[in-house]
């Protein structure tokens, strides 16, 4: 697992440029704002996670309960399977959101701890996470509209 950290993320091994930087004198100090930045960073990812699972779970308690009783007037709720289809593509990215943000503070937090010289950003997962977010809001978008002209 410590190798594909350090692939993924960058270490002084793994890092393009970073194996001819000389070795430090001094121990590597962090900064007390670090650790409240990470958790700062892990709480906001929680929030968006559980703001998307909360609005996800509510959108499941208010659907339609057939697909008869749903009135195709273009103003009307949308229909059961929309709504099955709306919880069963956002519920699992908001699950995977949680684990995303815990699996990235506990490993920048062992970095802290260990003092260990390399970069603590992420650009893979931010940007996986939000292509999900995009691609199901696309289809739910299709999904809406073919339902509207139904």
């Amino acid at each position: 697992m410590e190798n594909v950290t350090d692939t993924l993320f960058g270490t002084k091994y793994f890092t393009h440029g970073a194996e001819m930087q000389l070795p430090r004198k001094v121990p590597l100090r962090i900064e007390p704002k670090s650790y409240f930045a990470n958790e700062r960073t892990f709480l906001a990812w929680m929030h968006m996670a559980i703001t998307m699972g909360g609005i996800t779970t509510a959108l499941a308690s208010f659907s339609v309960e057939s697909d008869n009783e749903a009135k195709h007037t273009g103003s009307g709720p949308v229909t059961k399977r929309t709504t099955q289809a709306i919880v069963l593509m956002l519920l699992p990215i908001s699950i995977g959101m949680i684990a995303y943000a815990l699996f990235t503070f506990f490993w920048r937090s062992r970095c802290m701890e260990r003092k260990q010289m390399g970069f603590f950003n992420d650009v893979i997962g931010p940007v996986v996470l939000c292509a999900l977010i995009v691609l199901s809001l696309a289809t739910i978008m299709m999904m809406s509209i073919v339902d509207f002209f139904r």
